[in-house]
């Protein structure tokens, strides 16, 4: 979960290089499978699990702070034409389990890697991380190096939110947003989202020559309570700042801003979503660069 303020609409197709790792691993041949919706005992955790769609690699999408697999509702169907794509409640949303408190990304991401091999999920996986989500993807792919082949960050909270996003609140607005968190289900309070980010600032960031595709949204919000529009706008900047180097992360990696749409870019333009998906999955397929073609029909329908 990100604070709702968005940055102005732009357009932003980057190729990024960087000093990476090696090759990601490839993806195993997947045979045909059944729908797959069902809970799994984590230690001691109950998680609900639905996968659909068959092939390889299997794309994992994990959703914001307080949101259920349902938020995936729109994409899910569309990726599952092209692969295995699966969807999962974590601790203390849907119909999980009661959350641990207090309960951190570093907690969930063992948790995920947990469920999957309960379930007999084959990586190594594409993994879709919006807001929270893309914090613990990035944790994810900095733990399990070998088990990750592609990433797609959508307005990925940063290592950097709480000294330079976070920081730009009058005092009596933060007291209200750490107030906000200890009522979030998955027991992740202030001092466990900030131990979080410390935990990404700590972890190996580089995703070295994986296929990585950022969408940022470019919709701005009106300011909450508390925010003038002279703050809110500098925020709104700051998070652009914070989003575009996410793509230099990989070799092989892409910004599209979303200019249409807000936060939840998934719920406003699930295909493009989806979309974005499928660029890294063929990526990771043809073990080549990201395709320009597809590339560029993104950054068109990010541009609308």
């Amino acid at each position: 979960m990100s604070f709702p303020l968005r940055l102005a609409p732009l357009l932003a197709v980057v190729s990024c290089a960087a000093a990476c790792g090696g090759a990601p691993p490839s993806p195993p041949a997947a045979p045909t499978v059944a729908p797959l919706d069902g809970l799994f005992d984590v230690g001691g955790l109950t998680l609900h699990l639905r996968c659909e769609g068959s092939g390889a690699p299997v794309v994992v999408l994990e959703a914001g702070l307080g949101d259920d697999a349902s938020v995936w509702n729109d994409v899910l169907p569309v990726v599952a034409r092209g692969t295995r794509v699966c969807a999962y409640d974590r601790a203390g949303t849907g119909t999980s389990s009661a959350a641990p408190r207090p309960h951190g990304s570093v907690l969930m991401v063992g948790e995920l890697h947990a469920l999957l091999g309960a379930a007999r999920i084959p990586g190594p996986y594409v993994l879709v991380g919006h807001s929270l989500g893309g914090l613990n993807v990035r944790l994810f792919a900095s733990a399990y190096p070998e088990e990750v082949a592609g990433v797609v960050l959508l307005d990925a909270t940063t290592e950097e939110q709480d000294t330079r996003y976070w920081s730009l609140l009058p005092e009596d607005v933060m007291a209200g947003f750490r107030e906000s968190l200890q009522q979030n289900p998955e027991g992740l309070d202030y001092e466990a989202f900030v131990g979080s980010l410390a935990a990404l600032r700590r972890a190996t960031t580089s995703l070295g020559d994986r296929p990585l595709v950022v969408l940022t949204h470019g919709k701005e919000d009106p300011p909450p309570p508390g925010v003038s529009a002279e703050l809110a706008s500098r925020m709104a900047m700051t998070w652009a700042d914070l989003q575009s180097p996410l793509a230099r992360l990989s070799s092989r990696g892409a910004q599209v801003v979303v200019r249409s749409s807000g936060h939840y870019i998934h719920g406003d333009a699930p295909a493009l979503v989806g979309a974005a998906i499928d660029v890294v999955v063929s990526a990771v397929r043809e073990r080549g660069p990201l395709d320009a073609r597809k590339l560029a029909a993104l950054a068109e329908a990010g541009a609308r």
